[in-house]
């Protein structure tokens, strides 16, 4: 299946964590350094993904993922963007973990499976920028 949307990639170039935390436990500071980072509270955790060299050797976390994101601005209107990405890579069989900025979108792929990921995404020409 081909989608007909087609986008800009960006591959960020480090690894990333997600951490899962106590629902009520404030945001630790080292979650908040290095760039790109994302907190999400709910009444049941508090999930940070941020670069894994930010996190303490004492906090556990899931590890090695590598960023791609969506190149441009989409407005609330536009449809289609994750679903157009995360249909191909699971089909074949790559799991991936998503969170979006006011703007765009952000997909997390682990380290083994970025080269696999990056192949099935260009079949369906999406693009690969610098």
């Amino acid at each position: 299946m081909t989608s007909e949307k087609k986008f800009r990639l960006k591959l960020l170039g480090r690894d990333f964590g997600i951490v899962k935390l106590e629902p009520d436990r404030p945001v630790p500071d080292w979650a908040m350094m290095n760039g790109l980072w994302s907190v999400t509270r709910t009444e049941s955790e508090l999930t940070i993904v941020c670069p894994e060299t930010a996190i303490p050797a004492d906090v556990a976390y899931d590890g090695t993922w590598q960023c791609m994101r969506v190149e441009g601005t989409f407005d609330f209107e536009t449809t289609g963007v994750i679903a157009s990405l995360s249909v191909p890579l699971s089909q074949s069989g790559i799991s991936i973990y998503v969170f979006s900025s006011y703007v765009t979108d952000y997909f997390l792929i682990k380290k083994k499976n970025i080269q696999h990921a990056i192949r099935v995404l260009e079949q369906q020409g999406h693009a690969f920028v610098g």
